[in-house]
Order: structure tokens, then sequence, then C-alpha cells
């Protein structure tokens, strides 16, 4: 796949949950790594705020 930073890029065309993090974990260059599903792309995302709420949980607790 050719690089996704080329003179067309960024002609604010939708992208999904997926390609969005497959472009954060190729750092920009590929956005098929995580493949076609919607399933991965709301699995990062849930994970991402799963993790934030439990850290903050956890702050929120400790300084009790």
């Amino acid at each position: 796949m050719s690089p996704i930073f080329s003179p067309n890029f960024n002609n604010f065309e939708n992208i999904s949950e997926t390609q969005a993090w497959s472009l954060f974990f190729a750092f920009g260059r590929n956005t098929g790594l995580l493949g076609s599903s919607r399933f991965s792309g709301r699995f990062c995302t849930l994970s991402l705020t799963a993790a934030v709420v439990a850290t903050i949980v956890e702050v929120l607790i400790s300084a009790i």
C-alpha cells in the first residue's frame, strides 16, 4: 500500500475508527494494518477509554 501522506492526503475524507488506529500504530504509513473490520477500531477505542476511566477511579480512591 502506498504511503498515506501523499499530495492528495487530507481532502477531508471520513475514515473509520479502524483506519485511524491503523494509522496511529503504523506511524501514518498503512490504513489496513488492523484489517477492515469495525470491531478492531471499536475495541481499541473502548480499551483506551476503559484504561483512562480505571486510572481516574484509582486516583480518586487512593486520594481518600
